[in-house]
């Protein structure tokens, strides 16, 4: 009984870890040292991947950004997927648990207006759908970066590869320019050898025939 009671409780724990992720809801986050309404998601990415994972989002939808004090800025724009109307979206990511990440999503109407979930629920629950599908967004970048940088270690291996086997080919070729050059010496040698041996012979030759002369 004591066992299925842990078995049940690492269960619900393990489930609940889970549902942590990629849930939106409602939340408040710190704009222009204010509080605001605003939705939050938390993703099972580091804060680098999501930060470019939303821009990239963002970027695809036509909108450019304007970060400031870590909040990025949307002013007057349409995203369709949020209203049909021009507003100014807020985005800010942190740094999160276990190398994960919160994602925090603001809307105003315009100066301040900010949106809340009483008032402008259509607004906050096409917030939550997009932070929801955001989530493919992030582990997709994930997976871009992870071959992207398993990519270019394999090409950095496979050059410093190529570089060895180079480096060994020109010293084969050294080695094969040497061992030819040692032969050649070496024949070169007993040639000179002999010829020395030759003339100092005939230099003794000369000498004995010298001393002969007077006698």
């Amino acid at each position: 009984m004591k066992q299925i009671r842990t078995l049940l409780f690492s269960t619900v724990t393990l489930l609940s870890g889970m549902a942590m992720y990629g849930q939106a809801k409602d939340a408040s986050v710190m704009i222009d040292n204010e509080n605001r309404n605003a939705v939050m998601i938390t993703i099972d990415q580091p804060e680098k991947i999501t930060s470019e994972a939303l821009r990239q989002r963002m970027e695809r939808s036509g909108l450019k950004e304007r970060a400031r004090n870590g909040v990025v800025k949307y002013k007057g724009v349409t995203l369709s997927e949020i209203s049909k109307d021009r507003v100014d979206i807020y985005t800010k990511v942190e740094k999160g648990p276990n190398n994960s990440s919160v994602v925090y999503m603001a809307v105003s109407r315009g100066y301040n207006n900010f949106t809340n979930t009483l008032v402008d629920s259509n607004i906050t629950q096409n917030v939550k759908t997009f932070l929801q599908s955001f989530v493919k967004d992030a582990d997709y970048h994930s997976s871009d970066v992870a071959i992207s940088n398993q990519t270019a270690d394999i090409n950095s291996d496979e050059k410093a590869f190529q570089r060895l086997l180079n480096e060994q080919n020109d010293l084969q070729n050294q080695k094969s320019n040497i061992d030819k050059r040692l032969l050649e010496i070496q024949n070169e040698l007993l040639l000179k050898r002999e010829n020395i041996d030759k003339k100092k012979s005939g230099l003794e030759g000369t000498k004995e025939k010298r001393a002969t002369i007077n006698q």
